[in-house]
């Protein structure tokens, strides 16, 4: 299981209601002590008791007070323990939101509190289950399509050229890409695959780069310096380049600017940028596009882009090396993928 940053968790409503427990308490003492004040100290005709009990309210302000803020405390507390079960629980749906499969709230109440925290682990344990024997299926069924896959190809090589060889050569090269994508995907689920070594990361680019020449729009680098370097996957991070360069040339309008890849380096990480001028991504999609086989366009045409893959695996190489990747849909159009890494590996 890959790291995963954890999202901050919003507690003002559980401070909110602590607060107003408190100012509930403080209310009702000032009540309690003010009619104390005005109804018992003049009830007596004894003028010698009046002036006695005169003498002592002035000593009796300061713990009268000191009990005040004493309740105050012990009310605050109070109400702060009886709702820690509701804020770790509200901290563990933060992370299962955030794809943290992993999360385990601890119920150390006997109330409707632990029944919730029960219920709650038992549903991530059935999604976690339910993702795994997704995953595996598409394991087994990518490794059983490859030996069919090469039985074809090597009964379409003793076919005589024609069309329709072309045409069913070209099917058996896709469907050949997919597996090979599925299975580089399971492979890099748990960051094993990754071999880090040191590397410029800009010499990796300017390679990636010159193999758009010639394509339509231009793909430019805009290095922060001659040199940075990095220690990571190369392979793999040549990879993520690849796909995300391909992803923005695919996806560019007729009419669309270059698109640009821009490398700097800041506070021990190395950051990526690929921004385009195509037509986009809603940002109500954003979120989704790093899912295995999540297309924005629900055509699949051969013509609008692969599998759904390509993100997938770029996210998944990011995350074996301990960084992030992120999207950010620009204004009217285009779109920027940025890419964070720890300057010195995972």
């Amino acid at each position: 299981m890959t790291t995963r940053r954890e999202p901050p968790v919003d507690r003002s409503v559980f401070r909110r209601l602590a607060f107003i427990s408190t100012v509930m308490v403080v209310v009702i003492l000032t009540i309690l002590t003010t009619f104390f004040a005005i109804t018992i100290f003049p009830a007596f005709d004894n003028e010698a008791l009046n002036q006695r009990l005169r003498h002592l309210h002035g000593p009796l302000i300061l713990p009268t007070f000191a009990l005040i803020t004493l309740a105050v405390l012990v009310a605050h507390v109070f109400v702060l323990r009886l709702l820690r079960p509701l804020r770790e629980l509200a901290h563990g749906v933060a992370r299962l939101s955030a794809g943290d499969l992993d999360v385990v709230v601890s119920g150390s109440t006997r109330d409707e509190f632990a029944t919730l925290t029960g219920g709650f682990n038992q549903m991530v344990t059935r999604v976690r289950e339910m993702i795994g024997a997704r995953d595996q299926l598409l394991l087994d069924v990518s490794h059983e399509l490859r030996s069919p896959i090469t039985r074809m190809k090597v009964a379409l090589e003793l076919l005589p050229e024609s069309e329709a060889r072309t045409r069913m050569a070209l099917d058996v090269r896709e469907m050949e890409a997919m597996v090979t994508e599925l299975l580089e995907l399971e492979r890099l689920r748990d960051g094993r695959a990754a071999l880090p070594e040191a590397f410029d990361l800009v010499l990796l680019a300017r390679h990636q780069v010159a193999s758009f020449a010639g394509r339509t729009p231009e793909v430019r680098l805009h290095p922060a310096a001659d040199r940075i370097d990095v220690h990571a996957d190369a392979r793999m991070i040549g990879v993520v380049l690849r796909n995300l360069l391909d992803n923005a040339v695919t996806h560019s309008l007729p009419d669309s600017g270059p698109v640009v890849l821009e490398i700097s380096r800041d506070a021990g990480t190395v950051r990526l940028s690929v921004t385009d001028d195509g037509p986009g991504i809603p940002e109500s999609e954003a979120a989704n596009v790093f899912e295995p086989f999540y297309r924005i366009d629900r055509s699949r045409s051969r013509k609008t882009g692969g599998y759904g893959l390509g993100l997938s695996i770029c996210k998944r190489v990011i995350d074996a090396h301990g960084g992030r990747i992120d999207v950010t849909p620009r204004t009217p159009r285009g779109t920027t993928f940025v890419v964070v890494l720890p300057e010195g590996g995972a």
